[in-house]
């Protein structure tokens, strides 16, 4: 079964990449060029050049590319000078490591052949110098976590990394993209690029991919465990509820929203938003539909 999902990120929909799919484009290429897209559109605020920075002003990109028919992975991590996926992607196949961070991520990329490009964009500084720099002036010293809770909110979808699994029918595999937690403390990193936390898939069984408060996931492992229930013969609707009982369970420290997205090996889709303010919109499309759909997760 051929399928498709990703986040309303994707804000023109995910037509393009259908077609592209069943004009015979390799699942992988369809992932990192819907990526590589949504990551060069200044207009989204929380993927790629138009993301939000942290706290000093800095952008820092996380990724992830995961393979579900060997299980390889590559994920990156607190990039400042390439836009993310395409590196992860490269790491996924040449190995042997499966998460590189910072500097070390950069000299791979280069060492790829990858050239530097702008990651933060002018209108995200700006907003930054405005909205950001007057408050670290004003608290002089105090400790930069302190701070992460003082920055003025930002809206509830600049927490919205981007996930997104295909199949060909053959097998599935998946990616997510994120610039992270809104004027973040530097060097924090979210759930996307930790496997079985914000994003997991097996061809065996199916996908998961998380998005909102990467917190969340990681404390769960939520990703591996929606997969997990998968494999052991729950449907992708009982899969996402457990694993959002088992969140609602969490106590104490951050406890945030998070919306889980799955889908099982036969296409069937679902998608729950706890305590997410706002609607979580993702695009689907499997096998036998002429175009995409525009859904909404269900919100509890």
């Amino acid at each position: 079964m051929k399928f498709i999902l990703c986040n309303a990120v994707s804000a023109n929909g995910i037509d393009e990449w259908v077609e592209r799919l069943l004009g015979g484009m390799h699942r992988h290429d369809v992932l990192e060029g819907c990526l590589r897209q949504i990551e060069q559109d200044e207009q989204v605020d929380s993927v790629g050049y138009g993301g939000i920075p942290n706290l000093l002003g800095q952008t820092e990109l996380d990724a992830s590319f995961m393979n579900g028919d060997d299980r390889a992975v590559g994920a990156v991590a607190a990039v400042t000078n390439f836009l993310p996926v395409r590196i992860a992607r490269r790491l996924m196949e040449k190995g042997p490591h499966a998460l590189l961070v910072g500097d070390g991520a950069e000299r791979f990329a280069r060492d790829c052949g990858l050239a530097d490009e702008a990651t933060l964009s002018p209108a995200q500084y700006r907003q930054w110098e405005r909205r950001i720099k007057p408050r670290l002036n004003r608290y002089g010293s105090a400790p930069l976590i302190d701070l992460v809770a003082r920055s003025a909110a930002p809206a509830a979808d600049a927490f919205d990394t981007v996930v997104m699994v295909v199949s060909d029918g053959q097998g599935i595999s998946c990616a997510s993209s994120t610039s992270g937690w809104p004027w973040k403390h530097p060097g924090r990193l979210g759930d996307a690029p930790i496997p079985g936390a914000g994003f997991y898939v097996d061809s065996r069984y199916g996908w998961c991919g998380c998005t909102h408060t990467g917190e969340m996931a990681m404390r769960a492992g939520t990703a591996r465990y929606v997969v997990s229930q998968l494999e052991f013969g729950r449907t992708v609707g009982d899969a996402v509820e457990n694993a959002i009982a088992d969140l609602a369970a969490l106590s104490g420290g951050l406890l945030g929203g998070l919306t889980v997205h799955a889908v099982d090996r036969e296409g069937n889709a679902r998608a729950v938003a706890l305590n997410v303010p706002g609607p979580s919109r993702y695009w689907y499309w499997r096998e036998g539909v002429p175009c995409a759909e525009h859904r909404t997760a269900d919100a509890v």
